[in-house]
């Protein structure tokens, strides 16, 4: 029987206040190291180029500082792809305002040289090593390392509907945390079982699990997606171990509100929010719905994409019909996932190229602006529908009407 994870409203309000603090506690360090860097001249400092692309004429980099800033820049020199690596840079311009550097801001650099190649880079190196394609290359290296994919294969993904398959997310730790525990599992059991039958296994395979993809988490660095999806992982693994009501709207939300309150960055952050809607809308479904494993396998996915799909409008503005498929393909995969990370760890990654060469079929898609009233109102629907579903049905509608409006 699991019990609540607060017994009273006082006890509500003590933690929300403890939450409170430690948001604005680590809010004023960032408010500090905004003004130490901005008040040194010259401003050096080490950086990852996050995304790199042609606009123009010159190059558009998008970096993130060993503060924990993300920048945009220009650079009209004849660069290599610097995706992925580290970067030692010169920042110039004027100091913007504290919001800008919380969420993100241009300043004009200038790259003085590129640092040594870390552990996460050297794996990407192995895994494309394993492929024929630059498709395939980048892919994988998102897939499996959070590596920046150049604009073009981004938006071919986002035809297909599966962006969220490839950027790392909650739904890859939880597949890489039920592959690890079931391993585990079976390679101790009969070890346990004869040196520690009194002992519970679950416990410590579920916990080295977890210690396994918080490592790995670390090794990505600070992906927002990632971030909340091992907060909630490790949050959930105490409470279960405690007893404590798990699927539920407010543990949801406190597990949101201890995120942000150590990475106030993440509040601007629409990676982090379209992580947790994802949870949210599946916690929906489990609210409401009571089917068998197979049902709930099977119309979890189709229910998530659907629900997704109004804030990937709003975000986007881009729909194509083969977005249709993203349900089939989130439910293969489930099998993908683990195959490709066995075929890579073995070198055989190659093998999958023919698989991922399909995805460069897909055609333009349908510009969709979603209006920012009814994307409001699907919010709030979303919201109400913890109590009355029908209230969802009925936003649902109107972005369902809304779409096929604009597409005939």
């Amino acid at each position: 029987m699991s019990v609540a994870l607060f017994c009273s409203w006082k006890e509500r309000l003590g933690a929300l206040g403890v939450l409170l603090s430690i948001f604005l506690a680590n809010l004023a360090l960032e408010y500090r190291t905004y003004q130490n860097f901005w008040s040194k001249k010259p401003r050096y400092t080490e950086a990852e180029v996050l995304n790199q692309y042609r606009k123009k004429g010159h190059w558009v980099l998008k970096l993130r500082t060993r503060e924990g800033a993300s920048l945009y820049t220009t650079s009209y020199e004849d660069l290599k792809d610097l995706r992925g690596r580290r970067v030692e840079l010169l920042v110039f311009g004027k100091q913007p305002s504290f919001f800008d550097y919380l969420h993100s801001f241009y300043a004009p650099s200038y790259i003085l040289g590129l640092l040594p190649k870390n552990l996460r880079q050297f794996l990407w190196q192995k895994i494309a090593s394993q492929h024929h394609t630059q498709l395939a290359k980048e892919l994988f290296g998102a897939l499996f390392l959070a590596m920046p994919l150049q604009y073009d294969y981004r938006r071919m993904l986002a035809r297909f509907g599966i962006s969220h398959l490839v950027a790392i997310s909650g739904f890859h730790m939880g597949l890489l945390f039920a592959t690890l525990a079931f391993a585990l599992y079976v390679l101790l059991r009969p070890i346990w079982q004869r040196l520690w039958p009194w002992a519970n296994l679950k416990r410590v395979v579920f916990f080295l699990a977890f210690g396994v993809v918080a490592g790995y988490a670390a090794l990505l660095g600070l992906v927002p997606s990632v971030i909340r999806s091992v907060m909630m992982m490790g949050v959930g693994l105490f409470m279960l171990d405690r007893g404590v009501r798990l699927l539920s709207f407010e543990t949801l939300g406190w597990i949101v509100l201890l995120v942000l309150a150590f990475w106030p960055r993440l509040l601007w952050s629409v990676g982090f929010w379209f992580s947790v809607a994802g949870v949210f809308y599946i916690y929906l479904f489990v609210h409401h719905f009571k089917l068998s494993k197979l049902w709930s396998f099977l119309l979890l996915n189709v229910w998530v994409f659907l629900a997704m799909l109004p804030l990937s409008l709003f975000v986007f503005g881009v729909f194509n019909p083969l977005m249709l498929l993203s349900p089939l393909l989130s439910m293969l995969f489930v099998v993908f996932y683990p195959l490709a990370l066995l075929l890579h760890l073995i070198g055989s990654g190659g093998m999958l190229d023919g698989i991922v060469d399909l995805l460069a079929l897909a055609g333009d898609g349908i510009r969709v602006e979603l209006p920012l009233w009814l994307f409001g109102c699907y919010l709030l629907a979303s919201l109400i529908a913890i109590w009355r579903l029908k209230a969802l049905y009925l936003a649902y509608g109107a972005v369902a009407i809304f779409l096929i409006y604009q597409i005939a």
